[in-house]
């Protein structure tokens, strides 16, 4: 259920009310999400929910044989796995201390699915006890292309840290991501807990034994992200949250060895008194928070009100916005939701009624409100948000074109829930793609806000916005197939014809670039075609491709052509001997959706596939896939298998085709799944769990007797009797309102009234400030 609390500011429906800007930010959440979704890297899941991103890099690590598909690019196409680890923590720590804004948003399962993706790859990346890959790409050859990375041309070597070759911050860095990860899987996944704390525990082993910034290791990764702040914080970051998930006083003891080190004002290694915000560089504010967080001790509490209050106090644009003159000047929005996640977690240890903690929810709310449109520019910075939001953020995968200063305008492919990098000190803003201070988006640009927002959430401050009807809001619609041909013949004489055909798309159909298929008359000769590559020839078939920012289809009836020379031996007329029919790939021949286009001009029609109400249909017609990591709930009495712990690591390349290349397992109980398949643990070892572990029938649990309360919806409705599931075949008449109440809500009285919210559940309305389900008996 997307939201569970609305303010009666919403029901106000006087006419002069006008709300200025929006605070639903529920809908940013699922937004943001969806951004994360736009930059998994590896084999995309069936639940993928970016029409326009498909597999990449596949073969990532195959140049040290291992496997390191997975985990998250950043809009460029190197994954550099230190500010991704970095903000992964920081949203596993909203998944954790937020989770009922979470859930309340309807966004639980999508953010389990959001971190479990980054854990997977972390966990390939983490290949021996002290070996830990920690960059995939190499910086000079990305950031010397501009291409999608789907269509990658250059190499993307693998880098890792050893014990010789060591990288505290990276290790630690990771060992926090995983253990804050564990935390947010703990209630609902223990097994895949236990798996990532093991590797937590190992990891920060790893940084504390073998010392050294990472970026003397990895070389590569110093141009782009290196880490000017040392690995102190790492260290105390890391140590914190296996003190927090473990209880292990030795980790606190790690902790104040550092903490309680006086260090001159001037030493780089100093802890205390941090003067900025987190960063994908710097922890030391959050230890300061989590600490305090964790131990509600003096001395944190101490430390992280103070540098509360410093963040509070700081520097503002005159539209309020949080702003350091050096920080800000690259990812403004970034800085300040950083500045204020620190100050929501310090604000959520305090009492509800405590006048500092209402002061630091304010400042918190005036930041992310800005960010989402109260501000002078009247811009939502987060994109595919609202019409206002930015249409040319700096990606490759979204431009739709060859470089950051080339191709359309706009970018062709919406980035959903991306939050640009911001406005300048004066609250200006330039929304080009080649901006890249005020327009770059990042992993770690989107990782506090989304926090903030579920915060914001879980306080009861969300306003829901009314429906998103606006052309390009999500979820986006599948555009018409408004395909328009001309041949344009330039000449159609006894022996020959040539022509400059013109093709052109509309009603929002956008081809980044495109293909044709044409199958010519036996007795046409291709003397020549120009304009477009001829990139497929076979007896009298051809394919003529146009490439990115060479004839680009904006949906706008914008006419494109190429150019051909036909010879005719047999003689006859060009309009009898032309093709009939064509097929176009918008978007490439490979990814993209093909139409057959009448060439007399009439239109065209999906050619090998059912158009849907969206893109992709599964979003609108009731179909789409539930998240991988949804789980149903259960209140029933569950058996816990302990399993020995062990440092055996999966190999990467089985060696056979039994179970995966691995001995099978003797039962069905899962401890891991990854893209290969699905994980035991049996004396010591991984062991593939067998197919036949995956053959149930539909109705593998029994049906409910007469008159069973409903315990939990998902696919199905499920009972509780003789203390196990049971499967609800039919509500009697008399029964419709039991779907909602199971799950907390009331039907609608007015089964006619307005739809405001639409997802898995069903339809929603609202009723006496809050949330009702429609009937549907």
């Amino acid at each position: 259920m997307k939201f569970s609390k609305i303010l009666a500011t919403i029901l106000t429906c006087a006419p002069a009310f006008i709300k200025a800007a929006s605070q639903d930010y529920a809908r940013h959440l699922e937004l943001s999400i969806l951004f994360y979704e736009a930059q998994r890297s590896g084999k995309l899941p069936a639940n993928n929910r970016i029409f326009w991103r498909h597999d990449s890099m596949i073969d990532a690590g195959k140049d040290n044989n291992v496997d390191l598909t997975g985990g998250y690019d950043a809009g460029d196409n190197v994954k550099f796995n230190f500010p991704q680890a970095s903000a992964l923590t920081l949203l596993a720590w909203s998944a954790v201390d937020w989770k009922d804004g979470y859930k309340e948003a309807g966004q639980w399962g999508y953010m389990k699915d959001l971190l479990k993706w980054g854990m997977d790859y972390f966990i390939k990346c983490h290949t021996d006890k002290y070996v830990l890959y920690g960059q995939v790409g190499n910086g000079g050859l990305d950031h010397g292309a501009w291409v999608p990375p789907e269509e990658i041309n250059y190499k993307y070597p693998s880098y890792k840290i050893t014990a010789s070759a060591p990288g505290s911050d990276l290790a630690a860095e990771t060992s926090a991501s995983m253990v804050a990860a564990s935390m947010a899987f703990r209630d609902e996944d223990p097994a895949y807990a236990d798996i990532l704390l093991k590797h937590g525990k190992e990891l920060y082993e790893f940084a504390e034994k073998y010392r050294g910034t990472y970026d003397l290791s990895i070389t590569d990764a110093k141009g782009y992200y290196r880490s000017y702040s040392g690995f102190n914080d790492e260290l105390v970051w890391g140590a914190a949250w296996l003190y927090r998930a473990t209880g292990d006083k030795t980790y606190k003891d790690k902790v104040d060895k550092i903490w309680d080190t006086p260090y001159g004002d001037l030493d780089p290694d100093k802890f205390l008194g941090s003067g900025g915000p987190i960063s994908w560089d710097d922890k030391k504010a959050a230890a300061y928070a989590l600490m305090a967080l964790t131990t509600g001790e003096s001395k944190y509490v101490e430390e992280s009100t103070k540098h509360s209050e410093l963040m509070v106090n700081y520097n503002k644009t005159p539209g309020g916005l949080w702003y350091d003159n050096n920080l800000s000047m690259w990812g403004s929005n970034r800085y300040a939701s950083n500045a204020a996640f620190t100050v929501a977690m310090l604000a959520s240890t305090m009492d509800a009624n405590n006048s500092k903690r209402k002061e630091y929810v304010k400042f918190v709310k005036k930041q992310i409100d800005y960010i989402l449109g109260d501000n002078p520019a009247k811009i939502d910075y987060v994109v595919g948000a609202d019409p206002s939001s930015p249409k040319a953020v700096h990606h490759r995968g979204a431009s739709g074109s060859k470089g950051a200063d080339k191709g359309p305008s706009e970018n062709v492919f919406v980035l959903y829930g991306a939050l640009a990098g911001g406005p300048g000190a004066r609250d200006n803003f330039k929304d080009a793609r080649d901006n890249y201070e005020m327009n770059e988006v990042a992993l770690d640009y989107n990782a506090a806000f989304q926090g903030l927002l579920a915060f914001l959430i879980q306080e009861g401050l969300n306003v829901p916005d009314p429906k998103q009807t606006w052309d390009g809001a999500w979820p986006p619609k599948e555009p018409k197939p408004d395909v328009k041909w001309d041949w344009n013949l330039e000449a159609d004489e006894d022996s020959y014809m040539s022509g400059a055909p013109k093709i052109a798309t509309g009603s929002g159909l956008k081809c980044a670039k495109w293909c044709i298929d044409l199958e010519v008359d036996n007795n046409v000769t291709v003397q020549n075609i120009w304009g477009g590559k001829l990139t497929e020839k076979k007896d009298n078939k051809y394919t003529v491709c146009s490439e990115y920012d060479n004839g680009y289809l904006d949906g706008k009836g914008t006419a494109q052509h190429w150019n051909f020379n036909f010879k005719k031996p047999n003689g006859g007329k060009g309009v009898d001997i032309l093709p009939k029919t064509a097929i176009l790939y918008c978007n490439g021949k490979e990814n993209g959706d093909a139409y057959l286009v009448n060439t007399d001009g009439s239109g065209a029609k999906p050619y090998g596939w059912t158009a849907g109400a969206c893109k992709p249909a599964f979003l609108c017609d009731g179909s789409a896939p539930a998240p991988s990591t949804t789980v149903k709930k259960t209140t029933a009495k569950k058996t816990t298998t302990t399993v020995k712990k062990t440092t055996t690591t999966k190999k990467v390349e089985p060696t056979s085709s039994l179970c995966f290349g691995y001995k099978c397992c003797e039962t069905c109980e899962v401890q891991y799944s990854d893209d290969t398949g699905s994980w035991g643990i049996e004396n010591n070892d991984w062991c593939g769990i067998p197919d036949s572990c995956n053959e149930q029938p539909d109705d593998d649990y029994p049906t409910c007797s007469a008159n069973i309360e409903i315990a939990y919806v998902d696919d199905r409705i499920w009972g509780i009797e003789n203390g196990d599931w049971c499967i609800i075949k039919s509500i009697p008449d008399d029964k419709c309102d039991c779907k909602a109440e199971a799950i907390g809500y009331k039907c609608c009285s007015n089964s006619t009234g307005d739809v405001v919210y639409t997802d898995e559940t069903g339809e929603w309305g609202i009723e006496n400030n809050d949330w009702c389900l429609f009937q549907k008996c």
